[in-house]
């Protein structure tokens, strides 16, 4: 057992933030599970002349091991990711933490040819569910108008270009017990040519006539009815501002 002399002991290193929290730098955690936990101990103690509401951890996943240690001071989860997890601590019963991700983006694909034809696909895993939109969830620093024409490509082959967004829809408790908001885009045709890119996925993409699709009981009545209402919609437009920039710019702006 390694023993750990009160004057050996240094604090974790850290720094305030701006709104009464300290963050507990992550890269120069200590290896030694004894020594951070005595580090640790020290920091809490240090803080209470200076008031602050909150204490951030940030754990690598090869100190793990260190989540129980942690969760004995008092911490709690606030968000996670693969490599990592966040934990706070509240100094004040009151204090506040931002929240964590509350919402997933899912966009789907309004897309029509000359022969009044809408692009449809099937989905390998949701059989019976008949033919719908080809669209799919947005990345992380993704806009919303290219990652529609990526989902395109990638269910059908067919390349397109973005035109409007013209509707949303909300769903609760989707997955991981978050909401999600599902962006409907009307793109227009580039090359019409199917070459389904994602096998795994999709198990059918094609052109179908918009009265079939409408009248085509076997797919959803949600899609149906919302292609019939998108079907000559104008939507809201891709914008640009010229005051939009520097460090607070929006990567996307949609007015009507």
């Amino acid at each position: 057992m390694i023993t750990i002399h009160e004057k050996d002991v240094s604090l974790l290193a850290h720094q305030f933030d701006d709104f009464d929290g300290v963050i507990i730098n992550t890269a120069e955690l200590p290896n030694s599970t004894t020594l951070f936990t005595a580090e640790l101990t020290t920091l809490l103690a240090s803080l209470k002349p200076f008031k602050k509401r909150l204490v951030w951890l940030t754990l690598p996943i090869d100190k793990a091991a260190w989540v129980g240690i942690v969760a004995g001071f008092g911490f709690v989860f606030h968000n996670c990711l693969e490599q990592e997890v966040t934990m706070i601590l509240r100094l004040a019963p009151d204090a506040y933490a931002p929240f964590v991700p509350t919402h997933s983006i899912g966009s789907g694909a309004l897309v029509l040819n000359d022969k009044n034809q809408i692009l449809l696909v099937k989905e390998i895993k949701q059989p019976g569910l008949g033919y719908k939109l080809p669209g799919g969830h947005i990345e992380l620093n993704e806009n919303i108008s290219q990652a529609i024409l990526r989902e395109v490509v990638e269910e059908t082959g067919v390349v397109t270009e973005f035109d409007s967004l013209v509707g949303f829809a909300i769903k609760h408790n989707y997955r991981f017990s978050k909401s999600n908001i599902y962006f409907v885009c009307k793109l227009n045709v580039v090359s019409e040519k199917i070459d389904i890119q994602d096998t795994d996925e999709i198990e059918d993409a094609k052109w179908m006539d918009v009265e079939s699709y409408l009248s085509d009981d076997s797919s959803s009545v949600f899609n149906r009815k919302m292609v019939a209402t998108l079907l000559t919609t104008e939507g809201f437009r891709l914008t640009e501002l010229e005051y939009n920039s520097g460090p607070n710019a929006k990567s996307e702006v949609y007015f009507s």
